[in-house]
């Protein structure tokens, strides 16, 4: 394992410590994390895992769809609805109107799916924190 795979379980372990100089360190060793494949000393603290999906999840999508849901599929949807309207709007109605929702709900799709590879990933992980548990 690297340093910075060892350090996704360190991110939300309640052992963990912030060393101004060092950096995350174990506060049972106050040292960077040693482990291979497993750390018997984890807990995992469930807030912090929350908090920082909910991060990633807010941080995916560009800044025409920071306002959206924080489901993906929901997102989705959106994305996919406001593309058809602006089509629509755009053949029937407005050209720049047209374009502005087209665009837009290209922009909430893109986002769904990026939240989806985060979840994806957190998943991943919960999934060997998991593994390592037991």
């Amino acid at each position: 394992m690297t340093l910075n795979e060892r350090l996704e379980f360190c991110k939300i372990c309640k052992n963990r410590y912030v060393d101004f100089k060092t950096g995350l360190v174990c506060s049972l060793t106050n040292d960077k994390p040693q482990f291979e494949n497993s750390c018997g000393e984890f807990v995992k603290d469930v807030k912090e895992a929350e908090r920082k999906l909910k991060m990633k999840l807010d941080a995916a999508g560009n800044a025409r769809s920071q306002n959206g849901s924080l489901n993906p599929k929901k997102n989705k949807n959106y994305g996919i609805f406001l593309t058809i309207a602006g089509i629509f709007l755009l053949v029937s109605i407005s050209l720049l109107f047209g374009l502005i929702v087209t665009f837009g709900g290209i922009s909430f799709y893109i986002r769904g799916k990026q939240q989806e590879k985060v979840l994806a990933e957190d998943k991943k992980l919960n999934e060997k924190i998991n593994k390592n548990v037991t």
